[in-house]
């Protein structure tokens, strides 16, 4: 029932983050969060649903921040290290009707990254204009905007990717925690007069 959340790229209060997100998330169900240092939150729901649902209705932002949010699992690290991969929602539009299910999506959502997790609208098929699936995508990805998919026939077809949002990467580095411009590798010229 608990997820792991940290800010991407700035580092805030924890007090205030904590009860931002006690206001945001309370709402849908009880829930405790536990600050793990270093901008990391373990966020334990008293019931899978509420869970679920704020997994489901991402990409979330504190204060205009990215906040990246995870399921926990048993041995998970709450340290943040080098952030080399991140959960990224994705918007796929065109996917053949025989691939909207759980494997075909997977399979789809697999080119970009790791498959983490569908909303429950795209789980439920209640909506076919586009599937929304939640990718672990490395920071070394090009964020391509089309998928070719080969079909059974032979015949290929075109998936758009959209995404909501896009988190900037160092490419020097090759992680999220930080851009090109902040990068502590790269030697600042100064112009003297």
């Amino acid at each position: 029932h608990s997820v792991v959340a940290f800010l991407v790229g700035k580092k805030l209060p924890s007090k205030s983050v904590k009860q931002f997100l006690e206001r945001k998330w309370g709402q849908v169900g009880s829930l405790t969060i536990h600050i793990a240092g270093n901008g990391v939150f373990l966020i334990w729901f008293e019931n899978m649903q509420a869970r679920d649902w704020v997994l489901d209705n991402g990409p979330w932002d504190v204060w205009g921040y990215h906040l990246a949010v995870r399921p926990w699992h048993k041995g998970m690290s709450l340290t943040m290290g080098e952030c080399k991969s991140m959960p990224v929602w994705v918007k796929l539009k065109g996917v053949p009707i025989q691939f909207w299910n759980k494997v075909g999506l997977s399979y789809i959502a697999s080119v970009l990254g790791k498959p983490l997790h569908m909303d429950a609208t795209t789980m439920n098929r209640y909506a076919l204009l586009f599937a929304r699936v939640c990718v672990d995508m490395n920071a070394t990805s090009s964020f391509p905007e089309y998928i070719t998919l080969e079909l059974e026939d032979g015949s290929t077809t075109a998936i758009e990717v959209e995404y909501p949002w896009h988190p900037g990467a160092c490419t020097l580095c090759k992680v999220f925690d930080h851009s090109n411009r902040s990068c502590p590798r790269v030697t600042r010229r100064v112009w003297m007069p």
